[in-house]
């Protein structure tokens, strides 16, 4: 029986993976990244809400019926090789939701993890059921996987099971253009890969923010065209596809800088170069979308269009002309640490949408249930409109920190006290380095207890990808960053040629158990005007 089951599935793989990229990148159907993943259900104990301590990156639709779903992504302390995908959903317009309804688990313990997830009702009103599945933090190549349900408002909704459709990450829905195709925004990040040697793959062109298509309905799909971020600038892509009145596809992703745009008038098969977009943002999902009326629908950080802040204040926008200009201005949730929104309107104009709230602090997933009137008016005018609708919340407290044994670094020089240098950030804010403390902007990593010797000092909160200031008044200022040999993403060679040296001091977990995030203390004496920056990733103390 097992061995018929594993045939039916490699030749329901082949049919449905994408022809041109299986004859160019031929895979091994027994790579662990594709094989079907374990989906769990009932969920067991061990992935209930008092077990998680870490989730977030939320995704949710709603059924023909009325039903709302939604799915996200947790496991594990962080991003990483223990993350599954969980599945919710409610009733009652969102006011009240499931526990966990099935949790999908590639190998438990293993080096294969499920995220990035998404939900998309397509026209025949099946809902779909996303995630990316690959090795570890990432492994070069990933894939798009899919469940769906054609009885989804039943009351024991009947899913299919797991398929890969597709090489790399697709975590915002799909769009249906004017021909009917079904196009879905798949990225295969122009990072270097973070997982075990046997797990990456070097995917060559098909590097960068994909477009598959498909003209039977999700039974095949083959691939369209591409938008690529130049370097320095490719980040995670997270790109959404627009198809504008006049035809045009409009493409938006997500870089460095913060959003990027693209625009194709060939159907999709050739882009434009990427470049800034006019809509400014911190590196971070944004989301956009055509709603029944047919403007368009914005959220993203800011009170403004024009506004470039950190992952706070989420706010919501419309457009009546394609996206030149954009009016309304809804603050949704101001809080700092919330994050990656998601929506969809139903046919009588409700729009929902989903976001994740302090993923390693309150662990909350929440959604905003409004209205464009709402969105026009910068403030709730439907009687049915309410913020803040709570999808759901972890409440595990996480196991003891990371037992690890700590580099002395000896042969660093002596910790200089201070005088403190005065320093003006490029961008960015400026916190008390103590526990709790937001570290990024684009991220909510929080810090655990600092050493003594630097507890309490000003932190220059800035992105994770990249960090400049420069010295207004001499003085001392120090760097935390993982040793090479710890993380890949390392600046002690950028912080070495600008004169930095290693501190003598016993190394720290700054955040999160894992050993990637152990880092050393690096030093300088600065001079008035003299300019410092380095990229992923360094914590600039003072």
């Amino acid at each position: 029986m097992k061995n018929t089951l594993a045939l039916l599935f490699l030749l329901i793989l082949a049919l449905f993976t994408t022809k041109a990229l299986t004859q160019d990148k031929p895979v091994a159907q027994d790579e662990p990244a594709l094989k079907p993943p374990r989906v769990l259900c009932p969920v067991p104990e061990e992935y209930s809400d008092e077990e998680r301590i870490f989730q977030g990156i939320p995704s949710m639709t709603q059924s023909p019926g009325g039903r709302l779903w939604a799915n996200w992504y947790t496991g594990g302390p962080t991003e990483g090789h223990l993350n599954y995908v969980l599945l919710v959903s409610s009733d009652d317009g969102g006011e009240t939701w499931t526990k966990p309804i099935l949790a999908i688990d590639p190998d438990g313990p293993g080096q294969i993890r499920a995220y990035d997830p998404a939900m998309w009702t397509d026209p025949n009103g099946t809902v779909w059921l996303f995630w990316a599945q690959g090795g570890s933090w990432w492994d070069g190549r990933a894939g798009t996987w899919a469940m769906t349900c054609e009885n989804p408002d039943a009351a024991e909704p009947d899913w299919s099971a797991p398929r890969r459709l597709f090489h790399g990450i697709m975590m915002c829905r799909p769009t249906v253009d004017d021909q009917g195709r079904w196009l879905f925004p798949a990225s295969v990040w122009q990072v270097t890969p973070n997982s075990i040697p046997e797990l990456r793959r070097d995917m060559g062109e098909l590097a960068g923010a994909n477009i598959f298509a498909s003209t039977d309905q999700g039974r095949t799909f083959s691939h369209l065209g591409q938008a690529r971020t130049p370097q320095p600038d490719a980040a995670f892509d997270e790109h959404i596809i627009v198809q504008r009145k006049d035809g045009s596809f409009w493409v938006l992703l997500r870089t460095k800088y913060g959003i990027g745009e693209a625009t194709s008038t060939d159907g999709g098969k050739t882009f434009t170069p990427v470049t800034p977009s006019a809509i400014k943002h911190t590196s971070a999902r944004f989301f956009i979308r055509r709603l029944n009326s047919g403007a368009l629908l914005l959220v993203k950080h800011g009170l403004k269009v024009d506004e470039k802040i950190g992952r706070s204040h989420l706010t919501a926008f419309v457009s009546d002309d394609d996206g030149t200009t954009w009016t309304g201005g809804l603050l949704l949730d101001e809080r700092s640490g919330v994050s990656y929104p998601d929506g969809k309107q139903n046919p009588d104009g409700t729009i929902y949408i989903i976001y994740d709230y302090s993923r390693t602090g309150s662990k909350e997933i929440l959604m905003a249930r409004i209205t464009e009137d709402d969105v026009r008016a910068g403030k709730l005018v439907a009687d049915n409109s309410k913020l803040r609708l709570q999808v759901n919340q972890a409440t595990g407290m996480g196991k003891p920190r990371l037992e690890f044994e700590a580099k002395t670094n000896a042969d660093g020089v002596a910790f200089q006290k201070g005088p403190a240098a005065e320093i003006t950030p490029t961008v960015g804010d400026v916190d008390k380095f103590r526990e709790g403390a937001v570290l990024f902007t684009d991220r909510e990593y929080r810090a655990w207890d600092p050493p003594q010797e630097l507890r309490d000092k000003r932190m220059l909160r800035d992105s994770i990808d990249r960090s400049s200031f420069v010295c207004e008044t001499p003085g001392m200022v120090y760097v935390l960053t993982p040793a090479k040999d710890r993380n890949r993403d390392s600046v002690v060679d950028q912080l070495l040629k600008q004169g930095f040296e290693k501190v003598n001091m016993k190394e720290y977990l700054l955040f999160a158990n894992i050993t990637g995030n152990i880092c050393t203390l690096y030093q300088k004496d600065l001079v008035k005007g003299e300019r410092v920056e380095f990229g992923k990733w360094g914590v600039v103390i003072w």
